[in-house]
This record gives structure tokens, C-alpha cells and sequence, in this order.
């Protein structure tokens, strides 16, 4: 996924991708709510999630630190 990165808090690095494709829905083509998920251990990672079809795609905005 090409993305932008930008200046967060504390001189933290955050990735943002470039379009917002990752939060369109497959099926309906309709934009996905973003549900956020912390797993102890993996971080915080964002579900993009379909009211009609369910989790669409799973964004990392941290994964270029791991």
C-alpha cells in the first residue's frame, strides 16, 4: 500500500495511505466504518467494516515500525 507518512505526537511516525480504496467496500462499493482493535501484543490496527457486508480491510498504521 503506497502511503503518506506524517509527524504524530511525540515524534511519532504515522502511515496514512494515499487513496481511500482500503475503506470502499468490495460488494457494495458503499464507505466503511472504521472500528478501531488493539491486540496485546500486535498494536492498534483499524477494521474498515461494512454495515451490509461485514470487515472489508485491515489498515496498520504502524506496520513500517515493526
Amino acid at each position: 500500500m503506497d502511503a503518506e507518512h506524517i509527524e504524530g505526537p511525540d515524534g511519532l511516525r504515522i502511515s496514512l495511505p494515499r487513496d481511500d480504496e482500503y475503506r470502499t467496500c468490495s460488494v457494495c462499493g458503499g464507505d466503511c466504518e472504521p472500528e478501531p482493535n488493539v491486540v496485546e501484543g500486535f498494536g492498534v490496527r483499524v477494521a474498515f467494516v461494512c454495515p451490509e457486508h461485514g470487515a472489508q480491510s485491515m489498515v496498520d498504521p504502524f506496520s513500517d515500525l515493526r
